[in-house]
């Protein structure tokens, strides 16, 4: 598997960034952090993003501190017209933030933090997406399906949401809720590349 005798740890629910991370054949635990994600009102979303992340690998680090373990920690954020948008309490708050970004570009902020018992990385990644101007009906129905419930911005852009997209400009999985090239050079800084963790390739 790999020769840095080093075992990743996902210190996040999200199965967004459990399939992305399986995507590249990589083995990985999930230890979820449960943190207090509340963002100090002001905080410009870089700082907030990589504050919550390195909340999250912290809360998972101080319950593990295993020297052969690495943490990975995300948080992503949408921004719109310079104000943090969350994810929607209800399917009402969904709609109104999905009419508010229609026919509009706004941008997404995930931060990452990757911890060892050696060094604590952290770094931001940013991504601007336009979405299309559908009309309410059509909105209704996307809320409608449930899925923009659990997500900041009230779209997932790997499934249905992808109908809303229009042009995007950035890293296509920092939208997802990781953005992967950003992990990989965060992780060879630490002497870890994911492709240390990976098979190796049939020849």
């Amino acid at each position: 598997m790999t020769d840095t005798a080093k075992t990743l740890i996902l210190a996040s629910g999200s199965p967004r960034r459990r399939q992305l991370l399986a995507m590249l054949g990589i083995p990985f635990e999930v230890v979820t952090s449960h943190v207090d994600e509340t963002i100090v009102p002001g905080t410009a979303p870089p700082d907030a993003v990589k504050q919550l992340a390195r909340r999250k690998a912290d809360a998972v680090w101080a319950r593990r501190q295993t020297p052969e373990e690495i943490i990975i920690a995300a948080d992503t954020v949408v921004v719109v017209d310079g104000r943090i948008v969350g994810k929607p309490s209800s399917e009402q708050e969904a709609l109104q933030t999905l009419l508010s970004l229609a026919g509009k570009a706004h941008d997404v902020y995930t931060g990452i933090c990757v911890r060892s018992n050696e060094h604590c990385l952290v770094d931001f990644a940013h991504t601007t997406v336009t979405l299309r101007a559908h009309d309410e009906n059509w909105i209704r129905w996307y809320v409608a399906t449930g899925e923009p419930l659990d997500k900041a911005g009230s779209y997932a852009i790997q499934g249905y949401g992808s109908l809303l997209v229009q042009a995007i400009t950035g890293d296509y999985y920092n939208v997802v809720g990781l953005p992967l090239g950003l992990l990989d050079e965060l992780m060879a800084n630490m002497g870890c590349p994911l492709r240390s963790f990976m098979s190796e390739p049939r020849g």
